[in-house]
């Protein structure tokens, strides 16, 4: 589907607009008002293996020497994301 309308809108289901491809433009007339992105849910078990590898792969490395290697970038997010490190942070009352 190359653009939707904003009739179209009006008479499409969730199960219309989770199958679109991708980012679908939204018409009034030849004007484009909007863009349609369908919200795709992702697979946790790949996501999990994907965050398990990282984290193995980043006890490899140096965190100090990444630091001065990131420096000429300006300011770097100097929080730990290890699996542990988020359990925790969701543990806490805020």
């Amino acid at each position: 589907m190359s653009h939707l309308s904003i009739r179209d809108l009006q008479k499409i289901s969730g199960e219309t607009i989770g199958a679109l491809e991708g980012p679908t433009p939204v018409k009034a007339g030849d004007r484009t008002i909007g863009v349609l992105i369908p919200l795709k849910v992702g697979d946790a078990d790949k996501l999990a293996a994907v965050l398990k590898r990282a984290e193995q792969l980043a006890k490899k490395r140096d965190a100090k020497e990444d630091e001065k290697l990131l420096a000429e970038f300006g300011d770097i997010d100097p929080v730990n994301w290890s699996i542990e490190a988020v359990k925790k942070l969701r543990a806490e009352k805020f």
